[in-house]
């Protein structure tokens, strides 16, 4: 396919390709998302080689599990939370590392992702798409929307008919559900 019909293509159909071993359908949407998830990820951390990292991982990561991924709503969207969990993930290994360098009183080497951090990390994707799944319809919605798409309370608001106050009721209940069925992991 030319790089001219993949830009026509919608991302579920690139990612359909992608699961047929389509480089270049892979190669789009890299192009679609790199600079969105490595903002995503920049805004978090506040450092631009951990950003730059995290996102090639995901993308890495993406491309070395593409048979098994089934992604049937966002690509995008599937994208950025694999972004907040790496995030999340790089996050707490520097929190590990900052309080055992306080208490032993010297500088800890940094130590890589493991394979063990990689499933570990998967299985919480794996939980999270589980726990979002058992919201009731209307609230995963709203909360897709929100999270995934990235549209604001006001958006979600109009497009559904609803009063700003009910959407912020959905989204609040649904985070309340999501960290009760995960057992409080770092939710934004």
């Amino acid at each position: 396919m030319s790089s001219s019909i993949l830009r026509d293509t919608t991302d579920t159909e690139l990612w359909q390709l992608v699961r047929q071993d389509s480089l270049p359908a892979y190669g789009e949407l890299y192009e679609r998302y790199w600079e969105t998830l490595y903002e995503t990820a920049y805004w978090r951390l506040y450092d631009k080689d951990a950003a730059k990292d995290i996102v090639q991982e995901v993308f890495i990561y993406c491309w070395q599990k593409r048979e098994q991924i089934q992604i049937t709503e966002s690509v995008e969207g599937y994208f950025r939370t694999a972004v907040r969990f790496k995030v999340l993930n790089h996050l707490k290994s520097e929190q590990a590392r900052d309080k055992y360098s306080q208490l032993a009183g010297r500088e800890i080497p940094e130590i890589t992702h493991s394979t063990e951090e990689t499933l570990a990390s998967a299985d919480l994707e794996a939980s999270y798409r589980r726990e979002l799944q058992r919201l009731p319809d209307k609230m995963r919605q709203v909360f897709i929307e929100s999270r995934d798409h990235g549209l604001s309370v006001r958006e979600i608001a109009e497009k559904h008919g609803l009063s700003e106050q009910t959407v912020k009721n959905q989204l609040s209940a649904a985070l309340k559900k999501l960290r009760e069925g995960l057992g409080n992991f770092f939710l934004e």
